[in-house]
């Protein structure tokens, strides 16, 4: 019966979890952030570095923020209010573009933090991050 009972919880859990309406509750009332989701990836390892291109379209580079503690790469920044979103005559028929402050971090060990390099260009965001032997923490990285 507790076995019964537990995997009832566990089935529960997982569904709240893992849906993606429930997940996304609370940035629904807040018009002031970003979707993790939406800061889309990739990541590139080699035997030298790792190699992270992030799209964050529309966002000035003096508006981003990289660091990297505790085996941490840290991306964060705001996006400006769009002028266009007001709609004084009424004529706007669908806004999706967000505004706000976003984050998201990737867990990336062993990294040389006194040698990692950005780029931003064309909104993609590129961070070359150099492998090393010995971890060195509380780094931060300036963006060409």
């Amino acid at each position: 019966m507790a076995n019964e009972i537990m995997d009832r919880n566990n089935l529960l859990r997982n569904w709240f979890n893992n849906d993606t309406w429930m997940n996304n509750f609370p940035s629904l009332f807040d018009n002031n952030s970003f979707e993790v989701s939406n800061l889309k990836t990739d990541i590139k390892e080699t035997d030298k570095d790792y190699q992270v291109s992030v799209d964050i379209p529309a966002v000035d580079k003096k508006n981003l923020d990289i660091t990297y503690d505790n085996n941490t790469l840290t991306i964060s920044g705001h996006r400006d209010s769009f002028n266009d979103h007001n709609d004084k005559d009424g004529d706007m028929i669908m806004s999706e573009r967000q505004s706000g402050r976003f984050m998201r971090q990737y867990n990336l060990p062993q990294v040389d933090a006194e040698n990692i390099q950005a780029s931003y260009d064309n909104g993609v965001l590129k961070v070359t991050l150099p492998k090393q032997t010995k971890e060195v923490s509380g780094h931060h990285i300036d963006i060409e």
